[in-house]
């Protein structure tokens, strides 16, 4: 017999609670189960002892989400990995979730009703700042957004380099770079290119602790830099990588206009980010801009809207180039 399809009801009872599994991924990652458990199997009482916790109660989270595929309960009140858990290793999605489910960002997305109703950024209205400045005084939460971006712009990075020869280029500046996870994983796979990571004050320390233990200090810095109020250092192209979806249009024609003033005619700006497609159909970039939205004001782009902000500027999309991730990667000029 066939396995019956779920009735909209049921589907929709999976929607309205689907914190019953989220909240416990969330508890999972900040304890770091899956990190503890990467070896082999162990039993509650010693989870709940190298995690302070109360065993009876940590048993019965495991069993939640081991119900789910999350974790699989063996003999003796043991729990070990499943290839779901293994997305919870550190090294894998745990950045990932301990960002999405936090309660800062839970906090921010409560406040949709304002958004939807102002049109204003949900974070802004609940915390009195915005996000970006908001982070920079908390930079225990910054450090798991940059965590969670750096795994992120790793995957960019290798989609990118499938996709596009990067050797004609000696120097690249990557603007908005956080650690630097994108540049380095580019300067591995060409050793002549010099790079440069440009962000906010808080994340520089850390992205040049990362770019050392990459052993690229000789050629690669990380140097503090407001791209809304800077212009960047001169290089032969520059990367702007999911940054324009953060801000409004103004602003993008502003972060925009500070890097056209250092390029040249034979220079490249490389846009990465989700496109917005035609159509009714199912697209993540459809989800991902009420997230920008609530977050900052952001939003999603078509190719239209993102050609439209760059000609202003006095540029141009010479190349659009997708990748198997499914962002795309916009090259730009100078206007002809």
């Amino acid at each position: 017999m066939p396995e019956e399809m779920p009735t909209p009801e049921d589907q929709m009872m999976q929607w309205i609670t689907s914190k019953w599994i989220t909240k416990p991924i969330y508890v999972a990652t900040e304890l770091g189960i899956a990190d503890l458990v990467r070896d082999g199997p162990k039993s509650i009482d010693a989870l709940a002892k190298e995690t302070d916790t109360h065993a009876p109660t940590l048993y019965r989270l495991l069993r939640a989400l081991s119900s789910v595929g999350i974790f699989v309960e063996t003999d003796a009140r043991k729990f070990g990995l499943t290839p779901l858990a293994r997305c919870l290793l550190s090294d894998a999605m745990r950045p990932m979730a301990r960002m999405f489910l936090s309660g800062w960002h839970d906090k921010a997305w409560n406040a949709l009703d304002y958004t939807v109703r102002t049109g204003n950024p949900g974070f802004d209205h609940v915390f009195g700042k915005q996000s970006f400045e908001w982070m920079e005084e908390n930079p225990e939460a910054r450090t798991i957004l940059d965590q969670g971006q750096g795994l992120k712009a790793i995957g960019f990075a290798k989609a990118l380099m499938d996709a596009y020869d990067f050797s004609g280029f000696s120097s690249i500046c990557d603007v908005g770079g956080g650690q630097g996870s994108f540049m380095i994983q580019l300067l591995a796979n060409y050793p002549h290119i010099k790079g440069i990571v440009a962000d906010m004050p808080g994340v520089v320390v850390p992205a040049k602790k990362a770019i050392a233990n990459a052993g690229l200090s000789h050629r690669c810095k990380a140097i503090p830099f407001d791209f809304l109020k800077e212009t960047p250092p001169v290089c032969d192209a520059f990367f702007l990588v999911n940054v324009m979806h953060d801000w409004e249009d103004t602003v993008c024609c502003r972060i925009l206009k500070n890097i056209s003033r250092v390029m040249k005619a034979e220079s490249r700006l490389w846009i990465v980010e989700y496109l917005l497609e035609p159509g009714t159909d199912f697209s993540v970039a459809k989800l991902l801009d009420i997230e920008v939205l609530v977050m900052g004001g952001g939003r999603e782009r078509s190719i239209d809207e993102y050609k439209s902000l760059i000609d202003s500027v006095g540029l141009a999309v010479s190349k659009v180039i997708p990748t198997n991730l499914g962002p795309v990667m916009l090259e730009c000029a100078i206007a002809k």
